[in-house]
């Protein structure tokens, strides 16, 4: 009852307000007509320094770039070569950070109490006067900050018990990470004597790492950085190859078999993409994965996959509904938007995940996917296009604006400025046209709580117009996860129930019901208008204190 008396409080200050031009919500551009309504733009600016082989975001600002041990042109103090650095998104410029042990091909993801774990990597590397040391078991930690003073914290006692090159990491409901698969080595595609069939977490639980079967002969060759998202039911969804299973990793016990996915294999090296869709209240929280491309073979001239497959969890007996990919695609980053579509972008036509020219024919050309349309209408093409390859060891993320970032690509080795697809430091900003639509305005929010509980209401002021209905309004929790290798570990989209009150200038919005549906962390909160987004804000979603 407080908290509706203070925002009643807040609604009649704001209609006041617009008597002495005071308002904060009145201070709003002009929308008309764009040129870029229907295709959005693509814009380069900035340099990354680092290779940004992996990236995640850390806060409303700042991402946190990880190249491996190599040359960047970056540098620390030392005058030694840089491999990690945070990038400032208001100024496209970073501040380098140190490392001791190699990151190559590690996985990433959040703790519920806010620290990045970043584990596994590649061999010690000399080179470039860089001495870092093995990676293969490592677990590093990064506390982010707002004040340019975090760095990267590596204790020797932290490892994990296997070494793992490939691997991956899903957050879970209960504060701590999901670490599974990888290889004991660096190699081209995996093999039985160096593979690592099991999964354990972090912090470790007294039971050490649990031996895992679907990570051997069904899956293999092609089961490095396997595709695993959190279901609202508390199992995993896992997939490798072109075989999934749904998963009860307290009880270590496969709930159910899935149908193999038409075509070629998804997984490293032959690499698709995949992505868990936006999980809403309307269906009950129902769980629909969605993955697309890949390559037919392991060779320099094999065709990128231009199909999709779609598999409805809730079903009964779950199949894959096929679809086009519109281009062919290996190697693809599909991220969800603000918006609770998706868009995918990067790769290439031809080739697999390598270095040496294994990869090649640059995919331009993004393309948004509507869940929520019908089969054959999901795919929105004629977008802004780029003319940087962005190939193997790219990386892609939704920023709290509503843009995408995009950086990195890398297939030589060692890094190369001059080769055909040469190392690549450069940023590039896609807007999707929701940003530039004349009408509905993007709305604004206000007061909105910087902690929400699980299951608890808030509330806050909304501008979206006047007269507008509550069918008209989505309100999305995005957190963007850790992107490496076309994987987006952690990834999620969570539709909020809300309610519109006073005449649709404030909003009641209820928190995630359960860690299931959205594990303790951080997220960012967007009002969706007709489809126009209003920019993220920053929630930390916790269980009650």
């Amino acid at each position: 009852m407080k908290r509706l008396t203070f925002l009643s409080y807040l609604y009649i200050i704001s209609v006041h307000a617009q008597l002495f031009d005071d308002n904060p919500f009145l201070h709003t551009e002009i929308h008309t007509a764009s040129p870029f309504a229907e295709t959005g733009t693509m814009i380069q600016t900035g340099r990354t320094g680092v290779t940004a082989m992996h990236a995640t975001l850390l806060n409303e600002n700042n991402i946190l770039i990880i190249d491996k041990a190599e040359w960047n042109e970056a540098q620390l103090d030392s005058g030694i070569s840089a491999y990690s650095c945070e990038y400032h998104i208001d100024t496209n410029t970073y501040r380098t950070l140190a490392l001791k042990t190699n990151t190559f091909c590690s996985a990433g993801g959040f703790l519920g109490n806010g620290t990045m774990i970043s584990t596994g990597g590649a061999e010690g590397v000399g080179k470039w006067g860089l001495k870092a040391k093995k990676g293969h078991q490592a677990v590093r930690h990064f506390e982010p900050c707002d004040d340019n003073t975090c760095e990267w914290q590596e204790y020797a006692i932290n490892r994990m018990t296997s070494d793992r090159w490939y691997p991956t990491v899903e957050q879970l409901p209960t504060g701590d990470i999901f670490i599974i698969g990888g290889s004991t080595v660096g190699t081209k595609v995996n093999r039985d004597e160096i593979n690592v069939p099991s999964y354990e977490f972090w912090p470790p639980r007294q039971q050490g790492q649990v031996h895992f079967p679907f990570l051997e002969k069904a899956t293999m060759p092609f089961n490095l950085y396997p595709f695993v998202f959190l279901l609202p039911d508390g199992h995993l969804f896992i997939f490798a190859n072109t075989k999934s299973i749904i998963f009860d990793y307290e009880n270590n016990k496969i709930v159910k078999h899935l149908p193999d996915m038409p075509g070629v294999p998804r997984s490293y090296p032959l690499t698709g993409g995949a992505v868990m869709l936006p999980l809403d209240p309307a269906n009950n929280y129902n769980a629909e994965i969605l993955v697309c491309g890949g390559s037919e073979r392991m060779n320099t001239n094999s065709r990128a996959d231009d199909t999709c497959g779609r598999i409805n969890l809730g079903d009964d007996e779950p199949i894959w509904e096929m679809d086009t990919f519109v281009y062919p695609r290996l190697m693809p980053d599909g991220v969800l938007l603000a918006d609770g579509s998706v868009a995918w972008v990067n790769g290439c036509k031809r080739g697999w995940a390598g270095y040496k020219q294994r990869n090649h024919v640059p995919t331009f050309d993004p393309v948004i996917y509507h869940p929520e349309q019908p089969l054959h209408s999901r795919w929105q093409t004629g977008l802004a296009n780029t003319t940087i390859a962005r190939m193997y060891h790219s990386v892609a993320l939704t920023l709290p604006d509503g843009r995408v970032w995009i950086a990195g690509s890398n297939n030589n080795d060692p890094p190369d400025i001059n080769a055909e697809y040469p190392t690549e430091f450069r940023v590039e900003y896609f807007s999707p046209p929701y940003l530039y639509q004349a009408t509905p305005p993007r709305p604004l929010v206000s007061h909105v709580p910087s902690r929400m509980a699980y299951g608890e209401s808030y509330e806050f002021l909304l501008n979206a117009g006047s007269n507008i209905k509550s069918d008209d309004i989505k309100v999305g929790l995005l957190r963007t996860g850790f992107s490496t290798h076309s994987l987006h570990m952690s990834q999620r989209y969570v539709v909020l129930e809300h309610t519109l009150l006073h005449q649709g200038q404030v909003i009641r919005v209820q928190a995630p019901p359960k860690a299931t549906l959205f594990p303790p962390g951080t997220g960012f909160l967007h009002v969706v208008h007709q489809g126009v987004p209003s920019k993220g804000v920053q929630i930390n979603v916790q269980p009650s204190r």
